[in-house]
């Protein structure tokens, strides 16, 4: 079979393949036995991207066909030894983003296969389905798929459908199917964790590195809160009829851009339903019903959300607003009563200011939510004197090497320097040490919940061990009754 690819880069191969098919709300169609008709592909472009709503940036073509992965293989190797394979999975909530977004390119393997000549590894981008193409759970769903009792989680379906892709086709590209790395931010950091508690998951893949880290209940439903939202939808879009069938025709009737407008911001989270996702991921991780020999790295960046660099001068009733969007409503209150934000001050030289209590709160939320994640490997990226703002996202082009989108970030404080180029490598050595041995550095040293110590990673000084310093109480206890309204006594 010959495949034409996209002409990238002297030294890296790129192919872009279709690995399943769409039909709305519906199971993926696997195609990883698929054969090609006339016994060569056409792979001179990235596929189209899933739809999703406009956020300024740059997404190519759009096609509810959207299920593609891209793979970036080293022209030449060394020895004839399979290949340690990477498959990134990209962040944007589940409502946006694409493999081949931005320009210059984001997600962009030739740079980390460029560094890693002496120990060379295949990189693998997919797309998913996003949004209100991935979230909706009907009971007609349900009924109208004998083969599939249950509904929504689209976008987790076509994750394990590029997984098993990769583990029955990568060898034709000289990837190991049995040394599969899983990579994501942000939700796809979340994506990475969850898949492990995904039926059907096992021995798909068999290390994970969760960038920008952010493990909590607000991001997953019960049946219950899917069901209503989704019928809501039903309504909205004017699409009520006392026969399934009806209903189901009219939704998918219904024109990709109505769908998006309707859907707005986003409503529906991973469903816990009890047969494809059936457990909350950390609490299947804690009682042993999560992938058995998974090696993992789960982290955050020092200043996910630098508060006091954008709005440094935020008064208490701002700080609350912002919270509550991140929060929720359930839950803001309680922690604008233990942190005293009603008492915060507006004045920069004060130092009970609000920006700085909500930075201490972000920081909290995200660093406790990780604790729960032993065993593990648990790092923090942060900053030196002298170096920029490790923010959310900041971390993506040090972790491809990508230079020029690095520059078009406008990075807080931050220029691509030499010693820039030598933390992106070194960011890059680790993450393929991960992949080929299942621990990034014989120094960074599994984390140990009754010592409560994580590693740091900086420019200048790379390792060193911290102790958690935050009270996470407040926390953990929003979490546990969280937990407890969504799925009752599941402890």
């Amino acid at each position: 079979m010959l495949i034409k690819m996209i002409n990238f880069n002297l030294n890296v191969r790129v192919r872009r393949i279709q690995y399943a098919k769409v039909h709305r709300w519906q199971p993926p169609v696997d195609l990883a036995f698929k054969l090609f008709s006339n016994g060569s592909f056409e792979a001179t472009s990235f596929g189209p991207c899933c739809p999703q709503p406009d956020t300024g940036i740059y997404i190519p073509t759009q096609d509810e066909q959207c299920l593609y992965l891209n793979i970036f293989t080293p022209k030449h190797k060394s020895n004839q030894s399979l290949l340690p394979v990477l498959v990134w999975i990209h962040g944007g909530g589940l409502m946006t983003g694409c493999s081949s977004q931005s320009i210059p390119l984001l997600y962009n393997g030739t740079n980390i296969i460029r560094n890693s000549l002496e120990q060379p590894v295949i990189i693998v981008t997919i797309n998913y389905r996003l949004g209100i193409f991935a979230d909706m759970y009907l009971v007609e769903l349900i009924k109208e798929n004998s083969h599939w009792p249950t509904a929504g989680n689209y976008n987790y379906l076509d994750m394990l459908s590029a997984l098993h892709w990769i583990n029955i086709n990568i060898r034709d590209y000289g990837g190991n199917p049995n040394n599969v790395l899983l990579f994501g931010e942000s939700s796809g950091e979340k994506a990475v964790v969850d898949i492990g508690a995904l039926k059907g998951s096992s021995n798909l893949y068999h290390h994970i590195i969760s960038q920008s880290a952010g493990l909590t209940s607000s991001y997953y439903s019960n049946i219950s809160s899917a069901l209503q939202i989704s019928n809501k939808i039903v309504e909205q879009l004017n699409c009520t009829n006392p026969k399934s069938e009806l209903i189901l025709q009219c939704l998918r009737n219904t024109s990709i851009n109505d769908l998006i407008m309707i859907y707005g911001d986003g409503r529906l989270q991973s469903v816990i339903d009890g047969y494809f996702f059936s457990y909350y991921p950390l609490l299947a991780i804690q009682h042993g019903k999560y992938n058995r020999n998974i090696n993992m790295i789960i982290g955050t960046n020092k200043y996910e959300l630098p508060v006091c660099l954008v709005f440094p001068d935020m008064d208490s009733e701002f700080a609350i607003l912002n919270l509550t969007e991140i929060l929720g409503q359930n839950r803001v209150s309680t922690v604008i009563n233990y942190y005293q934000l009603n008492n915060c001050s507006s004045n920069i030289n004060d130092t009970n200011r609000c920006c700085d209590k909500t930075n201490l709160i972000l920081d909290t939320l995200f660093g406790c939510s990780i604790r729960h994640c032993n065993p593990g490997i648990c790092p923090k990226l942060s900053k030196e004197e002298g170096a920029g703002v490790c923010f959310h996202t900041a971390e993506l082009p040090l972790v491809f090497g990508t230079e020029s989108y690095y520059s078009s970030m406008n990075p807080i404080n931050c220029t691509w320097d030499d010693q820039t180029r030598i933390y992106s490598n070194k960011i890059i050595s680790y993450w393929i040490n991960m992949a080929k041995k299942g621990e990034p550095s014989k120094q960074w040293q599994k984390y140990d919940s009754s010592t409560s110590k994580y590693l740091q990673f900086t420019p200048y000084h790379e390792f060193s061990m911290k102790s958690w310093d935050h009270d996470c109480s407040i926390f953990d206890q929003i979490e546990q009754d969280d937990l407890y309204e969504m799925f009752g006594n599941i402890s």
